[in-house]
């Protein structure tokens, strides 16, 4: 069974369709398609990305680049079973734990690049979309169509971005953020820092720059950036996220 989930998706110019087995209606595969040279660029990036993950991980995105041309470009990813995403509704306290986990698998893929001003990036480690877990505590980053090896982005940017947008949901929540929170966020910079995958362009107000980095290279989003949820978060708690690390 097939059908088409979006078309143009978040302005990235691609055809997303959806194949389900007929006996449980479980999603099998994925297919993103293009004829525009924005879209085919994009699906090149994913297949690049999800090519360098799988040199790094123990999960890998089984992936076929079925059709490049100049005027249309074809990608096949099966889905990895058992793996979900968690809600956006989660509280912070109950979230907390797949953060670590995100930080934790981040520091095993990147450890080549420990002490390193930039890296590799992704471009959208969202705990509610292209980070996913299993029952055994096992992570899987997916999505890599902002993906560029040659893009120079601090080392350590994404995961910034992962904490920043996860504060961003619990003030949706609570008009007053806990002082739990920030204790995790730095908690969890520290643990960046400690693994040497906190670039030294983000050591000194840590949010301040990495949003100063996202608004300084828009273009890595493909028109994209719009709807990060890192660059939605009032600038009070940017401020709160780089003292509580400061102190």
């Amino acid at each position: 069974m097939k059908y088409i989930k979006s078309v143009h998706r978040h302005g990235s110019e691609t055809l997303l369709l959806v194949l389900k087995n007929q006996k449980n209606s479980d999603t099998s595969n994925i297919i993103k398609a293009s004829t525009t040279q924005r879209g085919i660029n994009s699906i090149i990036s994913e297949y690049e990305g999800i090519c360098w993950y799988n040199d790094q991980s123990r999960n890998k995105i089984k992936c076929n680049l079925e059709k490049k041309t100049k005027t249309y470009c074809r990608i096949k990813i099966n889905i990895n079973k058992g793996f979900f995403n968690i809600n956006s509704d989660m509280p912070y306290i109950h979230l907390k734990k797949y953060l670590d986990l995100s930080i934790n698998h981040y520091i095993d893929i990147w450890q080549n690049y420990r002490k390193q001003k930039y890296a590799p990036f992704h471009g959208d480690l969202s705990l509610v979309g292209n980070v996913m877990f299993n029952d055994k505590d096992e992570v899987l980053f997916v999505d890599w169509e902002q993906f560029d090896n040659n893009f120079k982005m601090p080392t350590g940017l994404d995961l910034m971005m992962t904490i920043i947008e996860n504060v961003w949901y619990e003030t949706l929540r609570s008009n007053q953020i806990n002082k739990d929170v920030f204790k995790h966020v730095k908690y969890s910079i520290q643990n960046l820092n400690k693994a040497q995958l906190l670039s030294p362009l983000l050591q000194e107000k840590p949010a301040e720059n990495s949003l100063n980095y996202i608004n300084s290279n828009t273009e890595i989003w493909k028109g994209q950036h719009h709807k990060l949820p890192a660059l939605k978060i009032p600038k009070k708690y940017i401020i709160e996220i780089d003292n509580a690390v400061a102190n």
